[in-house]
This record gives structure tokens, sequence and C-alpha cells, in this order.
């Protein structure tokens, strides 16, 4: 809505209509009459605000006109504020004063959300991928604000799919449609995690059918790596006893480690001492990272930033 109309229809609402004057040419016409009392004559206005003597005389008839009272008056050979353009004059300051600091407060605020940018990422992301993407950010935008999410694939998805976030990292990535964009980063393999005594510790590779009747570590159901395990183990076949439902991998390694069972994960970095990674030479056996955005949505400049770093991911992204 138009805010001086809005100003207008709020001002109409407590005084009658046969009172109201038109405020939206009085408020546009104030400063011609604060630049008079300031320098002291309409041509000195006019030089003052750089328009034409004329502007200056017609805004002041037209002030006249909309406040039923003359605002200005001959003094010799200069004019000066009427009593009653006296007696508006400090309102009319006042008026314009908090019209330029509620201005300035909106552009900062503005700016400030210009120049800021949501992410979701899900929890594995944390140590790698994110902190590079925020670093390529900040190297074309130094002054970047992030407003950061960690957690499981459906509240990234969630908040995607509302609009409460700019930018999601998915994994698997978001194949939905429906206005938002996807990105695919890159894929890496995952790995079965075993104890160090285990019988598969000295294995150079394994398919997942082998790993019948082992007790399978997990994240719980709604993490993106759960989704993905689920997935591998129906095309295998293989038939698995669930052990422990976690929400991070490095609990699942722990557990891992004194033996309470085996895990599907992205290889450690560095890699660890007291598991065995062993790769899995199933053809899905990996992990696909994708970021998306709604296309939707007005983005701020930040954000397409994040956008267009999207498409240039091996220029920031850590070889693999």
């Amino acid at each position: 809505m138009n805010s001086s109309r809005g100003i207008h229809s709020c001002y109409e609402w407590w005084m009658p209509q046969s009172a109201a004057p038109p405020l939206r040419e009085i408020l546009a016409d104030l400063p011609y009459l604060i630049a008079v009392a300031d320098t002291g004559g309409v041509g000195a206005a006019a030089d003052e605000l750089g328009v034409p003597q004329s502007t200056v005389s017609r805004s002041l008839a037209r002030l006249a006109d909309g406040l039923g009272f003359a605002v200005l008056e001959r003094r010799g050979r200069g004019v000066s504020l009427t009593a009653e353009a006296a007696d508006l004059l400090p309102h009319a300051r006042r008026a314009l004063d908090e019209v330029l600091a509620g201005t300035g407060i909106a552009q900062r605020r503005a700016a400030e959300r210009d120049n800021t940018v949501t992410i979701h990422f899900q929890h594995t992301f944390g140590r790698v991928v994110v902190p590079a993407l925020l670093g390529a950010v900040l190297a074309e935008r130094p002054d970047t604000r992030f407003v950061l999410h960690q957690g499981a694939r459906v509240l990234c998805l969630e908040a995607l799919e509302s609009g409460r976030t700019d930018v999601a990292l998915l994994s698997p990535p978001y194949d939905g449609g429906g206005g938002i964009h996807t990105v695919r980063l890159y894929a890496e393999p995952l790995v079965l995690t075993v104890p160090r005594n285990h019988r598969f510790a000295a294995r150079r590779g394994i398919r997942l059918r082998e790993i019948d009747g082992e007790t399978l570590l997990q994240m719980r159901p709604e993490y993106g790596l759960r989704i993905l395990a689920d997935r591998m183990l129906e095309r295998s076949g293989a038939v698995v006893e669930r052990g422990f439902e976690g929400e991070d991998v490095h609990t699942l390694r722990g557990l891992v480690s004194v033996g309470l069972g085996v895990a599907i994960l992205p290889p450690a970095s560095p890699a660890p001492t007291d598991v065995v990674e062993v790769p899995i030479r199933d053809a899905d056996a990996n992990r696909e990272i994708g970021i998306s955005w709604s296309t939707r949505a007005a983005a701020s400049t930040a954000a397409r930033t994040v956008f267009d770093l999207a498409s240039r991911a091996e220029e920031w992204l850590p070889r693999r």
C-alpha cells in the first residue's frame, strides 16, 4: 500500500472529512515552507533546494490552499511566514525529521537483509562443505552475514519448501521441482566402518549382500545418510539386525570401535585409527551432495552470490 495514502486514510479516520486537509499534498509541500523559513526568501529557498523559483511559489500556494490559511506575507521587499505558518513550522520540522529518521532505519534494515543469507545444512556437511562455501562467499562479499541452521534432512527440506531458508545443502539432493532449483555439487563414496578385529577388517572391498546378519548401527530415519543406507540395503538384498540409531556419525564410529556393530558412513577425515573403513563395491555406494534454492521468491544479493558460486563449485570445493 502507498505509504502516503495509508497516512491519509489513518488521518481521515479520526478527523471528520469536512475538516481533513489533503494531507498527502501538505506533506509533500512542507519542505518548501521549511526552506523559506531557513533561508528567508523564496529565491533563496529555490537555490537551496535546487529547483526553479516558480516551483517553490506554486508549492507554497498549494500548501496555503490545502491548509486554508496564508503561509507567507509581505515584509518590505521580502516575505516572512504568517503567524499561523510559524505555529506550524516546528511541527513540520519534527514530522520531516521523523520521516528521515524512519527512512534511515528502514534503509539500514534493507541493506542488512540484502547482505544476509540463510543456509540450512545437514549435520555431516559442517566440517568441509559449509566452511568451504562460506569462505568462498566471504572472498567475494566480505561483509556478508550468515544465518546458519544445522539439522536432519527433514528439517532442511521443510525450511526449503516453506521458504524459511535461502539455501539448503542436502543429500540426497532435492528432486521435488516446484520452483526449486538444484545443483549437484559432488558425490563421495560410502564405506563399511567396522571394528579393528572384525572379520571384514582385512578386506579391500565388500559387497553389501555379504553383511547378512550383521548388527548395523545407523542414523535416525529422518537423516539423509539413513535414507541412502536403507536404499542400498534394499537393493542388495542384505538382511541385517538393526542396532543403535544415532544423530551424528562420530557417535556411530565410536560405538563401532567398541564392537557394538558396523555402520555405513562417509569416510572420516583424517583417517580413523580406532576403526577400519572398508570400501563398498556396490555401484550405488556413494553419497551425492546438492545445493538447492527457491526460484519463486526474491533473493538477497548475498543469496544470489551463493547461487552463482553453486555453479562454480570446482573453484571452492576442496579436492576429493
